[in-house]
């Protein structure tokens, strides 16, 4: 969907998994719960205990990008059939260099790659999965939920056509892959960002801290040995309730302002009409001209966001008409049909991943360098990381 440059067969596919990433889906989905809870209670917070013992240093921009890999791609094909990045450096820190190459060389030079190969397997273990007779209620099973509606709704759509199985499968392939890469590295610089500044701000982490424990049942670390999660299990807090926390979002919706992760220009093009389009006064404009706007500028718009070089999650308190002009002016997503499909599937991982950390610790940063966001169209830190320490609270 990514790269289709017609409205309508663009329009078709994204018809075929929308719903699977609209927010009233996500916040009740069984298996987007079963994913949350084995990730978090099985590797996230193990991993960040483990981390705690050993003196609380991460490297926070790689190990989210692992956090988000894990989330989309058991999302998009299973549990059992998905990565696991938070666990496996190695491989983690091989593929993620393979990925900087990847993203600069042209669609032939690419073709067949281990990224594309290593996608396509993943997608064969979900056609396999969908395909066997196993019982599907262990532990690490969900369903792979969106390859399986994607690749249904492709063979409905070509049934007249009478296709292999193949092209269908590299066509599902092609469109996880956009799924993937899209979803590992934006939430992961986000994350980053958003540690980074709260890091800065100790009294700001206890206060998100005070607004976190209201969540029922609060999001302690069972690993703890203090005793203060002596009645904690293996039972997160329901979606809405974390999506409903003030300064929670507050702190997001600011982190995403200031560093959009996909800040450079977002491409559309004009549609055709007899009397051509008019944008902003500008009149006659003939169908199929590219045109551009771009997060970093309207984010930066000083009479919206006053100080907007700032880090200022409170001016998200505004209401009126005040904080209208202010969602309107707010596009790291993107808006209209072209909008990025996954935003509230970012937003619930994001989430539940501040949650757990600052219920659980506080962080201050060991290694800040190199913080500036990089002049590419998904833009990380130049220093290409973030060391903090971890304290637990």
């Amino acid at each position: 969907m990514f790269t289709m440059l017609g409205h309508k067969p663009h329009s078709v596919q994204k018809r075929m998994v929308s719903n699977l990433y609209s927010k009233s889906y996500l916040q009740s989905s069984k298996d987007l719960q079963a994913i949350s809870d084995c990730l978090f209670f099985d590797r996230f917070l193990p991993i960040m205990h483990e981390v705690d013992e050993h003196g609380g240093e991460m490297d926070v921009l790689d190990f989210m990008q692992a956090v988000g890999m894990d989330f989309t791609s058991a999302y998009l094909f299973g549990l059992s059939n998905g990565t696991d990045f938070m666990n496996d450096a190695a491989y983690r820190r091989h593929w993620l260099e393979e990925f900087k190459t990847f993203k600069v060389r042209l669609p032939q030079e690419r073709a067949g790659g281990e990224i594309e190969r290593w996608c396509l397997s993943m997608c064969e273990a979900a056609e396999r999965f969908m395909n066997s007779e196993k019982v599907r209620d262990g532990p690490l099973e969900t369903q792979p939920v969106v390859y399986g509606r994607l690749a249904h709704s492709l063979r409905e759509a070509a049934q007249s056509d009478a296709p292999s199985l193949k092209p269908t499968m590299m066509t599902a392939a092609s469109e996880m892959l956009d799924h993937l890469v899209a979803g590992h590295e934006t939430s992961g610089i986000a994350l980053t960002y958003l540690m980074h500044e709260l890091s800065q701000r100790p009294d700001l982490q206890d206060h998100l801290r005070r607004e976190l424990l209201t969540l029922s049942p609060p999001l302690l670390n069972p690993a703890r040995d203090d005793g203060a999660n002596a009645n904690a299990g293996r039972c997160l807090p329901s979606p809405r309730s974390i999506d409903a926390l003030p300064l929670l979002n507050n702190i997001l919706q600011e982190t995403l302002r200031l560093y959009a992760p996909a800040p450079a220009q977002q491409p559309r093009l004009t549609p055709f009409s007899p009397n051509g389009t008019t944008i902003d006064g500008y009149g006659k404009i003939p169908g199929g001209v590219r045109v551009s706007a771009n997060p970093y500028c309207l984010h930066r718009n000083a009479a919206v966001f006053p100080a907007p070089e700032k880090w200022v999650p409170e001016r998200w308190d505004v209401g009126g008409e005040e904080g209208e002009e202010m969602r309107r002016w707010f596009w790291a997503f993107g808006s209209g049909g072209r909008m990025c499909l996954g935003s509230h599937f970012a937003l619930q991982e994001m989430k539940l991943v501040v949650a757990a950390v600052y219920t659980n610790w506080t962080t201050e940063i060991v290694h800040g360098g190199g913080m500036e966001q990089a002049d590419t169209f998904i833009s990380g830190p130049v220093g290409e990381k973030c060391v903090l320490r971890f304290k637990r609270v």
